[in-house]
């Protein structure tokens, strides 16, 4: 069955797919693959992980309500995101909502918890909605279904960027914003400064990242007090537990997340050390109730409404155009961010 497998690089995947396009692709009778979906007892292991597999890399769903689907779009606009209770993505979607309303469409919401399988669940429940476009933040390693499914239909990525997700990317300039918060410290005379970020599993986390280490090193610092997780508080508040509790603790943090910075207060917190007293903080992101914290959180502040507004006019001008797949794949839109400064950092004496 291996000649069959190698021609799925040349097939466009697509929501329509038909039961009858993957008997063709394997040289198969639609009878066969419909019994090897439906877990036919006369139909041996081998055919059914081949048809499977198959079925999987051309993007099949089973349901009928998903087939012609670019012909009978509905007005739903699926929003794939990792973390409703993180300030940026409450604020997109509701950016992305008031103008989806504003143009006849409805908001569907998936929160993935950057879990591959819930993501890929959602997103064929989208597809059998037949939805007209879906912007998504994808998970670090998304299903090859995934992959397939998203190519037939208007999309756009979402702060974080998967090569294989030939869709355009609305983004941060992260790179830069983690190097002005971070130089911020060095010229307020810090030089044993620590960075808790996001994985590097996300390109928002390597350029987050990057951007770090290219401030320290530059000025001839040492980056090694980097660590980089889920942008969950639990990791951050750990993490700042244990640089805070070293010998040497840094007497600066750079806080890569909004999730991040949450659990980076807590930490300080629970030890019992204030900002700027014991140590000079820059958050990441800018909720309200960070101008709050002392006398204010010194941090980067994103600029959500001009990346919605963008986001949305977008994607909404795929859907009117009937374009699944992007002319020029991999684009990335990149939005500055700003450093605010507060009160959470200080100069050294």
């Amino acid at each position: 069955m291996s000649a069959p497998n190698e021609s799925v690089a040349g097939i466009a995947a697509r929501p329509s797919v038909t039961i009858k396009d993957i008997a063709k692709a394997l040289n198969l009778s639609h009878t066969t693959i419909s019994r090897a979906l439906a877990d036919h007892p006369k139909i041996s292991e081998a055919t059914k992980a081949s048809v499977r597999q198959m079925a999987q890399q051309m993007g099949y769903v089973a349901n009928g309500l998903a087939r012609n689907i670019r012909g009978m779009n509905s007005l739903v606009i699926g929003l794939i995101i990792p973390d409703i209770q993180n300030d940026f993505y409450a604020s997109i979607a509701k950016i992305v909502a008031d103008a989806a309303t504003g143009q006849g469409f409805q908001l569907a919401l998936s929160i993935t918890e950057d879990n591959s399988e819930r993501e890929l669940k959602d997103l064929r429940a989208f597809i059998v909605s037949r939805a007209a476009g879906i912007i998504v933040t994808p998970t670090s390693e998304p299903k090859a279904e995934t992959l397939a499914l998203l190519q037939g239909v208007p999309a756009v990525q979402l702060v974080r960027q998967v090569p294989d997700i030939h869709k355009e990317v609305v983004a941060i300039d992260d790179e830069a914003a983690v190097r002005a918060a971070t130089m911020h410290l060095i010229n307020y005379g810090h030089r044993r400064i620590a960075y808790v970020g996001t994985t590097t599993d996300f390109s928002c986390g390597i350029d987050r990242l990057a951007g770090f280490d290219s401030a320290m090193r530059e000025n001839a610092l040492d980056p090694k007090l980097a660590v980089v997780g889920l942008p969950r508080p639990e990791f951050a508040q750990h993490a700042v537990h244990r640089l805070m509790t070293l010998a040497e603790p840094p007497t600066g943090l750079v806080i890569g997340s909004s999730s991040l910075t949450i659990g980076a207060l807590k930490a300080l917190r629970s030890i019992r050390l204030s900002c700027p007293g014991d140590v000079s903080v820059v958050g990441y992101g800018d909720p309200d109730w960070f101008g709050l914290v002392g006398e204010g959180l010194t941090t980067v502040s994103l600029p959500v409404q001009a990346m919605g507004n963008y986001l949305i006019s977008l994607l909404l001008a795929k859907i009117k155009d009937n374009q699944p797949s992007e002319s020029i794949s991999r684009v990335a839109s990149r939005f500055p961010a700003t450093l605010t400064i507060r009160g959470s950092t200080k100069l050294l004496a």
